[in-house]
């Protein structure tokens, strides 16, 4: 059964006070917003794709040979390297080449993706001082779910998770977090995780989008059950239709 996050009034009102914290940062605008996705940019964005993909594989069948040959010092700067290249912060420019497909029936009981889930979630929720590393760990992770096990049932929840990851202080994607909130509901439309209240508070918070926020505040008293995500989501659409 997928975890159910309810999200309590407490933590939310504390997630909309770090919006002014966010607003430290400069708002940029995705090439998407602005409409001017070209050929060419897609061709370069691509080739930037392909060559982080190069230079993971030349590492790994680097590291496969010092390990075949017992050179330990090269393998060890090899290892060293390959994990500095996993949790390197690698934007995805454009959206869309980055989310999994909108057309995905994800459904099916997919037991390696259910073990893959399981290890990301225990380095998300792993407690001590490595928590950036482990936040970027559970995203590798997360994102091999969607990446190689498109039909698992378990992708819905993968975004989910992807969408918090993205929203947190160690990335701050906040177009990236909505994007994979979004592809929750469309997936799932009745879904028990609050997908659309997360994605409404970035919308409203970080993005300056409100009318997409009322949108899913409005779609949550029409299709949603939980009466704390129904009770905060007219709270912040009253607030925002009083504007």
């Amino acid at each position: 059964m997928p975890a159910k996050r309810w999200i309590t009034l407490a933590s939310l009102a504390g997630a909309f006070l770090l919006g002014t914290a966010a607003t430290l940062f400069p708002r940029f605008l995705m090439a998407e917003e602005l409409e001017k996705i070209t050929d060419q940019e897609r061709e370069l964005v691509k080739s930037v794709y392909d060559s982080r993909k190069g230079y993971q594989s030349s590492l790994e069948r680097l590291r496969n040979y010092y390990s075949q040959i017992n050179h330990e010092e090269n393998l060890y700067w090899v290892e060293k390297e390959l994990t500095d290249y996993h949790l390197a912060l690698k934007a995805p420019y454009i959206l869309e080449m980055d989310l999994p497909s909108a057309s995905l029936k994800p459904s099916k009981h997919d037991t390696k993706a259910n073990r893959i889930f399981r290890e990301a979630l225990d380095w998300l929720n792993k407690p001590g001082l490595d928590k950036e590393e482990n936040t970027k760990r559970a995203e590798i992770l997360l994102q091999k779910v969607i990446r190689d096990h498109k039909e698992s049932d378990k992708v819905d929840e993968a975004c989910y998770y992807l969408g918090e990851i993205y929203s947190t202080k160690y990335f701050q994607m906040y177009r990236r977090a909505v994007a994979y909130y979004e592809r929750v509901f469309l997936y799932s439309p009745d879904t028990n995780l609050d997908a659309r209240l997360r994605a409404a508070y970035l919308y409203e918070r970080n993005l300056g989008n409100s009318q997409r926020a009322i949108s899913l505040y409005q779609e949550i008293l029409a299709h949603e059950i939980n009466p704390e995500q129904t009770k905060e989501a007219r709270r912040r659409l009253d607030t925002l239709l009083r504007r």
